[in-house]
């Protein structure tokens, strides 16, 4: 997404970006009841192997990826030629993050049971998960070869990977194939409409966000796209009644605070921007982005010291974040210091080109520096 001239000003609207990751919400009472099912199998026969793997997947859509690491690893234990079992344990082992033990599972799960579909789709989600997207592109597509009934998802992801590549053609391709395949889903209008946007055709964009929530009314997706094009619009109030309706049908997604804060902020209200921002950083402490955008909102209203402070957070959560490194330095010209903003413009040019607005404005403050 293209800096506008009111991220350029205020460091707000680069930071949010348009698009919004699925997750897919297991049935829980289904999951609920495999548990138990498998549960008491395995009282009767520790040494099932199968019904640990199911116990495991079962966990793992769960959301409690311990769990699902101790079934697994007892169905390998039991059954060390049991390539599903990889999978599952190369899934719990994403999940914490440990990616080339994950990758090792599932290549094991692949050697071993080269007909199961899923450990494809699996080890091509943990090259994209990796930002390794070349390899993701070729593991999806094998993926989509060997796994046709998740041809969706990996068509949807594999558009994805090309679109990190910029290869918007690509991207699209797969986006409109994916539509072709599931015709009532939202997802792919949302992620094609990132591609529109990046490109400037802002009323396509539109477009397909319209279709999103025409599909899907009860999704934040579509709601949260619709918003970001508004407010690119600078149709402010409807964008809010957007991300209203985000915060509603999903309180727990942090980015739709972000860009109603930067809504809020837009129309001179920081009260409530601040209060978007505040809940950001509740939902997700560790997000540098929230600081840096909050800060600027601080600055913006003369409370230099709540500002400053902000941006050290942000700076501390991530030392590389060029916009609150010249933020920060911003904010150091106003206070007169000349020493700390020189010391942070130098530091933003010292780091590997990233930010182009961040380079521009560091350069360009160093110039009127005394």
């Amino acid at each position: 997404m293209n800096c506008g001239s009111i991220g350029r000003i205020f460091g707000l609207f680069c930071s949010v970006t348009i698009a919004m990751t699925v997750a897919v919400h297991a049935d829980d009472t289904s999951n609920d009841r495999v548990i138990a099912e498998k549960t008491e199998i395995i009282a009767a026969d520790p040494t099932n192997a199968v019904a640990y793997e199911l116990r495991g997947e079962a966990w793992y859509l769960k959301r409690d990826r311990d769990r699902a690491f101790e079934d697994c690893s007892a169905a390998i234990r039991i059954d060390p030629n049991f390539g599903r079992a990889y999978n599952c344990r190369g899934r719990a082992y994403s999940a914490r993050g440990e990616r080339d033990r994950a990758l090792a599972d599932y290549n094991e799960a692949i050697r071993l049971d080269p007909g199961y579909g899923p450990s494809y789709t699996s080890r091509a989600l943990e090259y994209f998960n990796q930002r390794d997207f070349d390899l993701a592109i070729g593991a999806f597509t094998e993926a989509i070869e060997r796994n046709p009934k998740q041809a969706y998802f990996a068509l949807i992801k594999r558009g994805e990977a090309y679109a990190a590549k910029r290869d918007s053609d690509h991207a699209v391709a797969d986006y409109n194939e994916a539509m072709r395949r599931n015709p009532a889903a939202a997802w792919p209008y949302e992620l094609r409409s990132t591609v529109h946007f990046n490109k400037g055709e802002i009323d396509e964009a539109l477009d397909d966000c319209n279709t999103a929530v025409r599909l899907e009314p009860g999704s934040a997706g579509g709601h949260y796209c619709r918003a970001i094009v508004l407010l690119k619009k600078d149709d402010t109030d409807s964008a809010i009644r957007e991300l209203d309706d985000v915060t509603r049908i999903m309180p727990s997604f942090e980015k739709a605070y972000l860009a109603r804060a930067l809504a809020w902020h837009k129309k001179g209200d920081d009260k409530r921007a601040i209060a978007d921002f505040d809940e950001a950083i509740r939902l997700q402490p560790g997000n540098s982005t929230a600081y840096n955008n909050r800060a600027s909102a601080f600055r913006d209203m003369g409370e230099n010291d709540r500002a400053l402070a902000d941006y050290n957070e942000a700076i501390r959560l991530d030392p590389n974040n060029q916009v609150a490194l010249v933020n920060r330095g911003i904010l150091y010209m106003k206070l007169s210091d000349a020493k700390h903003a020189r010391a942070d413009f130098n530091s933003v040019l010292a780091l590997p080109p990233g930010d182009q607005w961040a380079v521009d404005t560091a350069r360009e403050g160093l110039g009127f520096l005394k």
